[in-house]
């Protein structure tokens, strides 16, 4: 059982084949849709009116061989009697089972708390609702200046939006990349026009029966026919509780990606991939960490598929060594306006940033070091340049 009918689950699927898995896969979904490309959600699904076809994952349903289960959320685990649970009350047995969940977008109460007028962004149907609403010179507000923000503010705001962002922070994306590289991005979004309120929370929404504004926590009072929230996603690994299991950041997994209890004792049959899973580093002496990036969902998948075949079916897999441990090198891409954000590694462990190439005020890159380890590195543009380097980071 795959519980996840997203990139990770399909992902799995695809590895388990790959592998020589025979057995039966099965994919459950909360969604009603088959599995999709995230990533054009904020950027070309709106802008450029692309279809659910358009952003599709292919899927060869022959050499696949999985059954998928859609619109029916899991919601119980019983791993000693290896038994699922779905929100429609049906109920499926497993040998193995995979948690590929993902995220949830958070969602803020407020003393005037209207629906109408107020959006996210994680699924197909968040953005086809978005879209729907989105037109020139509607006045937009957005609650979060991380990644999906920004791709949101330059989006919307080439179709002729007025944008203002709203964060907690003081500097855009510098819990990820740094104070220097949040200053640039925030100084080429004002370059376009969007216009930022940094240091602030809103507090409460303005209007009737939908939303015509927002109250910010210094009193301001901000105008608008849509609210984004962007602040942010949740782990949905509600369905895995009762079972001892160290839930309290997605779920903890060994270097295996087994899942773990709270005695620090693996599952046999029970994994995770993707965003919800928290795994250990192997360079770093650091807490185990959850990784939001799109490689992750692609390279933990794979592991798991090879490490069930492995265990399925001993000597199925003859390059596996015993005590290999999953150490992936997270990297993400962010294309907003005409800035081209890549990076790999983890910058946000980093004490250190120095400008290793370029301009900050043009392309560049910056070297993320943590007590003089190279742990990350992050540039706009020179990307042939950054992928020299990225063989030297240490995680």
């Amino acid at each position: 059982m795959i519980v996840g009918a997203a990139m990770g689950g399909l992902r799995t699927a695809e590895s388990l084949r790959r592998f020589g898995f025979t057995g039966g896969i099965t994919l459950v979904g909360a969604e009603s849709h088959l599995p999709y490309n995230r990533p054009p959600l904020s950027k070309d699904f709106l802008a450029k009116g692309k279809s659910l076809a358009d952003i599709a994952f292919p899927i060869r349903h022959e050499e696949l061989q999985a059954e998928f289960i859609l619109a029916d959320p899991a919601r119980s685990l019983d791993i000693d009697g290896s038994t699922l649970g779905l929100e429609s009350g049906a109920k499926h047995n497993f040998d193995y089972l995979v948690a590929a969940t993902g995220l949830r977008p958070k969602r803020f109460s407020f003393p005037n708390d209207l629906n109408q007028g107020r959006h996210v962004l994680r699924t197909y149907d968040d953005a086809r609702s978005l879209r729907g609403a989105v037109a020139p010179e509607r006045r937009v507000v957005i609650f979060g200046a991380g990644f999906i923000g920004l791709e949101l503010a330059a989006t919307l705001r080439t179709l002729g939006c007025t944008i203002n962002i709203v964060a907690i922070e003081e500097i855009p994306l510098a819990g990820i990349l740094g104070d220097t590289f949040g200053r640039e991005i925030r100084r080429r979004h004002e370059r376009e026009g969007v216009n930022f309120h940094l240091g602030l929370s809103i507090e409460d929404l303005i209007g009737t029966t939908r939303i015509e504004g927002v109250v910010l926590s210094d009193g301001t009072e901000l105008h608008c026919d849509i609210l984004i929230e962007a602040v942010g996603s949740i782990p949905n690994v509600d369905w895995l509780t009762g079972n001892g299991l160290d839930l309290s950041n997605g779920v903890l997994t060994d270097q295996t990606l087994r899942v773990m209890n709270e005695l620090g004792t693996s599952s046999d049959r029970v994994f995770a991939v993707g965003d919800i899973a928290r795994f250990p580093y192997v360079a770093q002496s650091l807490p185990a960490r959850r990784v939001e990036h799109w490689n992750i969902p692609i390279e933990s998948a794979k592991w798991v598929g090879r490490q069930i075949c492995h265990q399925d079916k001993p000597g199925l897999i003859p390059d596996l060594q015993t005590g290999e441990r999953f150490n992936p090198l997270p990297s993400f891409w962010s294309d907003q306006f005409s800035i081209s954000i890549l990076s790999y590694g983890e910058p946000k462990l980093a004490n250190e940033s120095p400008l290793v190439e370029g301009e900050i005020s043009d392309e560049f890159i910056m070297s993320y070091r943590r007590d003089g380890e190279l742990v990350g590195i992050a540039g706009i543009g020179m990307r042939r340049e950054l992928n020299k380097l990225r063989g030297e980071i240490r995680l």
